[in-house]
């Protein structure tokens, strides 16, 4: 029931926002459209029973370099296919050396100068008790600060052996190695930005990305999530692909991840962009990307759009087709649907749409034939007629008009 209510409250604010824009079509102004993607995916409006995916490569590892340090040699090229546990570049280790032999004869020096403060504490000790009592404080204050300068290098010391084990290992770790099979996709010479070693996964090394893999050899599925509907999918749900060419064949996974550190934009033609940085938080902090690892890859070719479905188990059959809310679905007299849909150069026509099941609970029904996730649609306001011209409602830009009237926090 309470999701019954969420459901109503937000639809109430979303027809709200689309009926004030689709109204004025009566007077020649262009009807706003929604992408039915987006319509689906918008959280208790609309439950996203399916979710418009692709198919991508596997993970994407960033190996970073020690700025400090120069480079050797460095053995793979863009191009190259690598193993895990390949060589891919080597640190100067005479320059190595060299620092390390520096911090011994550091310490050294530190150890010398304890032991001649320590033998002068000895001959001052000797002196002052052959000393009158009016010449023994001035001993004393000698020996105190002999004492001082012993517990300084002392000091000194500790943090000479730290930097020398440091140096020591990296000594021992010269050579770099690949931490995932794949192909090298970049090798930025210039030192590249500083940042998280990719999506999902923090680099073990401190540094500057420097080398770029991605497994190419096995191919998963990335797909797009709103946080309004964040809490429909949780990392470890099992799943279902279904191709958009053939509704019959599919294949199953896991979600094994939803990325929430890196937001995603859509491009034009329905791709997703993963934003690893340098976006504006009001246009891209409300999608995220998530990724499904399968069960098989048989038949699937990178780059392929599918669809995607929680996995609702045997005898629960997932819906076919979108699931929108009815309050888009228009009839006409003899009790054939459509909807008001975008057509051809971008202009309102009716668009006849085959219904299949209705969730009750939910408000929404399936549009089994006549309608795709890619396909925009209006919000069926009075006034609206065939042949009118349309714009395609942005979310983004909304976000950013309302900023300026009524300044709000982005946490």
């Amino acid at each position: 029931m309470k999701q019954r209510i969420s459901a109503l409250l937000a639809a109430a604010l979303l027809l709200g926002a689309l009926a004030g824009c689709s109204g004025s079509s009566a007077s020649g102004e262009a009807v706003t459209v929604e992408q039915v993607s987006a319509i689906v995916s918008a959280g208790a409006v609309g439950l996203a029973d399916r979710y418009a995916g692709k198919v991508a490569a596997g993970e994407t590892a960033t190996v970073k370099r020690d700025q400090d340090k120069t480079i050797l040699e460095t053995y793979v090229e863009v191009g190259d296919l690598v193993k895990e546990g390949d060589t891919l570049f080597a640190y100067d280790t005479e320059a190595m050396q060299l620092d390390l032999d520096k911090a011994y004869l550091e310490k050294e020096k530190l150890e010398n100068t304890i032991a001649a403060a320590q033998d002068s504490i000895t001959e001052l000790e000797k002196e002052r008790d052959k000393a009158k009592d009016a010449d023994k404080l001035r001993y004393t204050l000698q020996i105190d600060s002999k004492n001082v300068e012993i517990r300084e290098a002392e000091y000194n010391i500790t943090l000479q052996e730290r930097d020398i084990a440091t140096r020591e290992a990296a000594l021992e770790n010269a050579e770099v190695y690949a931490p995932i099979s794949g192909r090298v996709m970049s090798v930025d010479e210039t030192g590249g930005d500083s940042g998280a070693s990719y999506p999902g996964q923090e680099s073990a090394s401190t540094g500057i990305d420097y080398i770029t893999i991605t497994d190419v050899t096995r191919l998963r599925i990335q797909g797009v999530i709103s946080e309004m509907n964040a809490s429909a999918l949780s990392e470890g749900m099992a799943m279902t692909v279904r191709s958009r060419l053939d509704d019959q064949q599919t294949w199953t996974g896991t979600l094994s991840m939803i990325d929430w550190e890196n937001p995603v934009k859509s491009d034009n033609n329905g791709g997703m962009v993963v934003i690893s940085g340098g976006e504006d938080e009001m246009t891209t902090a409300s999608k995220y990307p998530f990724y499904i690892e399968l069960d098989s890859t048989d038949g699937l070719m990178l780059g392929q759009h599918v669809y995607i479905e929680p996995d609702k188990g045997e005898g629960d059959e997932a819906p076919a087709g979108p699931m929108l809310p009815e309050y888009y679905i228009q009839y006409e007299e003899d009790g054939s649907a459509f909807v008001w849909a975008a057509g051809k150069n971008d202009k309102l026509e009716k668009r006849s749409v085959t219904l299949g099941v209705r969730d009750e609970m939910m408000g929404t029904c399936e549009i089994a034939e006549g309608l795709e996730l890619t396909d925009y649609i209006a919000f069926p306001a009075e006034g609206l007629a065939e042949g009118q011209a349309t714009e395609k409602y942005d979310p983004a830009a909304q976000a950013e008009d309302a900023g300026s009237e009524e300044p709000r926090t982005v946490g």
